[in-house]
């Protein structure tokens, strides 16, 4: 799967500085632009988390965050804020959102946006799913129904992962293919119905029943 994309929108070096520190922990590639180019950016590229300097009055930026991904733009959000800006502060609802007041730590911001960016992963310590007798092990990449193996290929597990890792919630065909495949892959997004159909015919009817087509939008998983 691809590498996930970082955006911090920031017009302090200060901040962009401490950012990029806390963020080398992160296996995440890392671009920085200033608040005024915020807009241009967000219509020019696919982002997976934009980590957003709202400083003393966020709801401007807010708004405009909100207003791409209503246009499709799939991304999660990370404000930082300072201590002013708490009392009419106003979180995300429709998109995947969290805060830190500056003056928070590095370890609890990484802890912020690792949620952000893989969201129910960080609580699989033992890295294995199990469901209807399927056995998902994120760590080896490997999958079995009962005691057999499934010989799955690279991107089908990872489409089938994904959508594991993501249950009860819809994604488009063009979400799974900037997902899965990466933001440089050009070919047409029939290519995950086919996948999808490969992978119900690996996983048994029983399981099978679990990933759901939702007509004329695209999968889901259901836990």
């Amino acid at each position: 799967m691809h590498m996930k994309k970082v955006l911090i929108a920031s017009d302090d070096a200060h901040t962009i500085a401490w950012l990029r520190e806390a963020m080398s922990a992160l296996d995440a590639s890392v671009t920085v632009c200033s608040v005024g180019e915020l807009k241009s950016r967000l219509i020019a590229e696919s982002i997976d988390l934009l980590v957003l300097d709202g400083g003393r009055s966020p709801e401007a930026v807010v708004q405009l965050v909100e207003q791409a991904a209503s246009e499709g733009n799939d991304l999660h959000l990370m404000l930082v804020i300072e201590p002013e800006a708490l009392a009419e502060l106003r979180v995300p609802v429709h998109i995947p959102a969290d805060f830190l007041v500056r003056g928070g730590t590095s370890a609890e911001l990484v802890a912020r946006m690792r949620k952000l960016l893989w969201p129910g992963e960080e609580v699989m310590a033992q890295e294995v799913i199990r469901v209807d007798g399927l056995t998902l092990n994120l760590a080896t990449y490997q999958a079995y129904v009962g005691h057999e193996p499934i010989e799955f290929t690279y991107l089908e597990y990872a489409l089938f992962m994904f959508l594991v890792t993501h249950p009860n919630r819809v994604y488009s065909r063009e979400v799974l293919l900037r997902r899965v495949w990466g933001s440089d892959y050009y070919g047409g997004s029939r290519t995950v119905d086919v996948h999808v159909r490969r992978i119900r015919s690996k996983i048994g009817a029983e399981v099978a029943r679990r990933l759901e087509t939702v007509r004329n939008v695209g999968y889901l998983w259901k836990s």
